[in-house]
């Protein structure tokens, strides 16, 4: 389902919001620890983000992952207790055999409830973080084998946060799952990552007007002009998105760009088609996942799906149509209820369209590849 039919993202902080702080989750496996034996010295005293990592970790032994951690930065590294609150310019380690999530900044711990070769620990916390934090997250992505930390990346760019995998690294399973996305925003050494970080979550915009809820003919103007552009560019008319997604993305463009003002932002579409691409595709980031709304789910399952094969036999074809599939989980999920309510002997012929506007979220649904982490 895309952003614009999805809910405004819940949890985070309001993006003037001076008292929140982003916080940054970084995953990673095999050879993660070299990286960030480069990453966490180039972390400032006073970047004001709180680091919490997530790295897969023998459960029957003692880490000494702080331990060794904390040789590396003057900032105060700690193993996570459950129930810590999260602070600023701190680093926080996963211990052994937990699984991690937060709410409301405070870190929760909890037994692994799958086999140790299901878990993914840094989907779990990332996925937690984007819902916690919106727009006020990040993730980084370190070297690993596998394809955990995909599936919550996905989690916090839809959220709009921030997306950083690592370049080089010397195991590129992780890597090359989260870059295939096309969902990460910087693919950067280890030791850039911390400068990024930075600049990104310290630079101020002035969205004139575009601010939720605010209306002024400046802001109508700078909206109508990005709308104008967009439709030149992809044929596609956003006038009836909902602005405060269009705003969101907006200034989320801009900050990357570290661009302050909106003029400055327009113009820069005007002279780079290019820009005018990556803010249609920031638009166009689809919410979903394999049976997203259980409950809605659950009730097709029920109390819709037996009764549409009433009447129904092996000449007979049902049809069914999703829009605004995104990256296909939601027709995925469908079609395995379908199968699964289906009559065993004299079913119909099932058919199942899926449409969506953005061309490459439809590449993702046509393939019907996914991480292992959706298990």
């Amino acid at each position: 389902m895309n952003e614009s039919d999805a809910d405004e993202p819940r949890g985070g902080a309001a993006p003037n919001d001076r008292s929140a702080f982003p916080i940054v989750g970084i995953g990673g496996s095999a050879g993660a620890l070299d990286a960030l034996k480069l990453f966490l010295p180039a972390v400032p005293a006073d970047s004001d983000i709180a680091f919490v990592v997530v790295l897969h970790l023998a459960p029957d032994h003692k880490s000494l992952l702080t331990e060794l951690l904390a040789r590396l930065t003057g900032l105060p590294v700690r193993s996570i207790e459950d129930g810590t609150e999260v602070e600023p310019n701190n680093v926080y380690v996963i211990p052994p055999n937990a699984t991690l999530t937060i709410e409301h900044r405070r870190l929760h711990l909890a037994q692994p409830a799958m086999r140790r070769e299901l878990r993914t620990p840094i989907d779990t916390f990332l996925i937690s973080l984007a819902r916690d934090q919106a727009d006020h997250a990040g993730c980084v992505i370190l070297s690993g084998s596998g394809s955990d930390g995909t599936l919550g990346l996905r989690a916090i760019k839809e959220r709009g946060g921030l997306t950083l995998a690592q370049a080089g690294g010397e195991y590129n399973g992780m890597l090359h799952s989260a870059v295939s996305t096309g969902l990460v925003d910087f693919v950067l050494p280890a030791g850039e990552m911390p400068a990024k970080l930075v600049d990104y979550f310290r630079h101020p915009t002035q969205s004139a007007g575009l601010e939720p809820h605010i209306v002024s003919p400046e802001a109508e103007d700078f909206f109508l002009q990005i709308c104008t552009l967009l439709r030149a560019a992809t044929g596609h008319d956003f006038t009836g998105y909902k602005h405060n997604t269009i705003a969101r993305r907006v200034r989320r463009r801009m900050q990357l760009l570290q661009i302050r003002e909106m003029r400055d932002f327009i113009s820069r579409l005007r002279r780079e088609p290019r820009e005018v691409e990556l803010l249609f595709d920031d638009l166009l980031i689809g919410v979903t996942n394999f049976f997203r709304d259980l409950e809605v789910f659950a009730k097709l399952e029920t109390a819709v799906i037996p009764g549409l094969f009433d009447g129904k036999g092996a000449n007979d074809t049902m049809r069914v149509w999703v829009p605004g599939c995104a990256t296909g989980e939601e027709a995925y999920s469908i079609a395995i209820l379908l199968r699964e309510g289906m009559p065993a002997r004299h079913a119909p012929k099932l058919q199942i369209f899926a449409t969506d506007i953005s061309q490459n979220e439809l590449e993702v649904a046509r393939a019907g590849r996914y991480p292992v982490a959706i298990a």
